[in-house]
């Protein structure tokens, strides 16, 4: 017999000896003496119910669909000459009330000029934009980190117009100060600093405006995250600036301009003048837009955008509207349609390029307009100017709410307040008015010779 058998034997000679019987256990009634410790590999008696046994969590979820809000995927070598890295990863999708999970396979780059670290970088940018994920923040949350954040947030809400330039700005000159700050360590002092200096070079309250509420908003998200205390670009003040140059052409520089263009350029030049058009609503203009005695504008040129998307809704709700075409320029817009090459098709562009498409906005004053102001003396010439142009000279003219329709504006402040400027001849000639109607009723007086004569 083998010990393993003698001890087996053994065991079963104690159970028998000494049996528990039901009587020797106590009911729910009676307490369980705290003398008595509890046997810790007792045998239960089949007729009594098994004793409660802690549940162990340890291993449990491991096989569970984990990162559902930010998968990670996998990256892995695939083909031959040439081979290429193609990532692995899984999305939930909800059909027919019936969420299922879908396997992607997206081909990242050749393995021959790509190393993993970077085909798996590849993977999470494609996987965040799928999904419409912000970057993840870093251990260490430095103000770079935080700006990234927040502008990709704000994606789906900025228009490329507004988005490219001030990506611009905070890339030259806000995160070159402030980037590497992480967000415990970041004071007033540094950001008021950052102001004061760019104020110093000559650049402009409207670029420092900008700066002061968008480090300001992006750090009020790190506030509202919990990343930080306190927001320290609260009280940013605004340092002196130069003034904003407020230029329109004067009534003679506009004839001279007028004088130096022909056909489609002295054309677009009356419709800056009198319609006060953007130029990326000029450009946009189609065929169907011109109408009796007026144009339409429901479109406008995105400069930053292509193909399809180049052409898109206008500035504002207010901008898309129809304005004025005095009587001599509405003659000559039905004679450019008449001899329009695309005349039958609605659609065409009024003032397209030789394929057919739109200008950009930056070509065509490139291109196009300055050379003709050059040749009237207008070294200046820029579409800014061209429409406070618009609403100076008009103002002669019409009232102040007749102007702010010919221009499009929702508040007739903004007209008064940014586009018309004082006409300093129409000044003086009111000041001698006015000194004429208050002087004609009144004794002209006499100079001292005269009285002493």
């Amino acid at each position: 017999m083998t010990m393993r058998s003698k001890q087996n034997e053994i065991g079963s000679q104690d159970a028998k000896a000494s049996p528990l019987s039901t009587g020797d256990q106590p009911t729910l009634a009676e307490p369980v003496p705290e003398s008595v410790q509890p046997r810790a590999a007792q045998t239960p008696n089949p007729g009594s119910n098994p004793p409660e046994q802690a549940i162990n969590f340890v291993g449990i979820g491991l096989h569970l669909p984990r990162q559902r809000n930010r998968p990670r995927g996998t990256v892995e070598r695939f083909g031959t000459r040439p081979e290429n890295w193609r990532g692995l990863y899984y999305i939930y999708v909800v059909e027919n009330g019936v969420e299922r999970r879908v396997q992607r396979r997206p081909v990242l780059g050749p393995a021959t000029s790509m190393s993993k670290r970077a085909a798996e970088d590849r993977l999470v940018e494609i996987i965040d934009r799928e999904l419409a994920l912000p970057p993840e923040l870093p251990r260490q949350v430095t103000f770079r980190s935080v700006w990234e954040r927040y502008r990709s947030l704000k994606s789906g809400v900025w228009t490329l117009a507004n988005a490219g330039p001030l990506q611009s700005i905070f890339q030259k000159h806000v995160l070159p100060a402030i980037g590497d700050w992480e967000l415990a360590q970041l004071t007033p002092d540094p950001l008021q600093r950052l102001l004061n200096q760019l104020a110093a070079r000559g650049y402009r309250k409207s670029t420092l405006q900008h700066i002061r509420t968008y480090v300001r908003a992006a750090l009020e998200y790190a506030v509202d995250e919990g990343l930080l205390g306190r927001n320290p670009a609260r009280k940013l003040e605004l340092p002196k600036t130069q003034k904003s140059r407020s230029r329109f052409y004067s009534l003679e520089e506009m004839r001279a301009l007028l004088s130096a263009s022909t056909g489609r350029e002295n054309l677009v030049l009356r419709i800056f003048l009198f319609c006060g058009l953007r130029p990326a609503e000029l450009l946009a203009l189609r065929i169907e837009d011109v109408e009796t005695n007026r144009l339409r504008i429901d479109e406008a040129v995105k400069e930053k955008e292509k193909g399809q998307n180049r052409i898109g809704e206008t500035k504002t709700e207010s901008s898309d509207a129809c304005v004025s075409l005095p009587p001599d320029l509405a003659r000559d817009l039905r004679a450019w349609v008449a001899a329009h090459p695309l005349r039958n098709d609605p659609k065409a562009f009024l003032f397209p390029t030789v394929t057919g498409t739109a200008y950009r906005v930056g070509n065509f004053l490139k291109r196009v307009l300055k050379p003709v102001a050059k040749a009237a003396g207008i070294s200046d010439f820029d579409f800014r100017a061209m429409r406070s142009t618009a609403s100076t000279l008009f103002q002669v003219h019409g009232t102040v709410k007749e102007n702010q329709g010919q221009m499009r504006h929702a508040d007739p402040t903004t007209t008064l307040r940014y586009y018309m400027k004082v006409i300093p001849e129409n000044q003086h000639k009111a000041v001698a008015d006015f000194e004429r109607s208050v002087m004609k009723s009144v004794a002209k007086p006499r100079s001292k010779a005269e009285r002493v004569g």
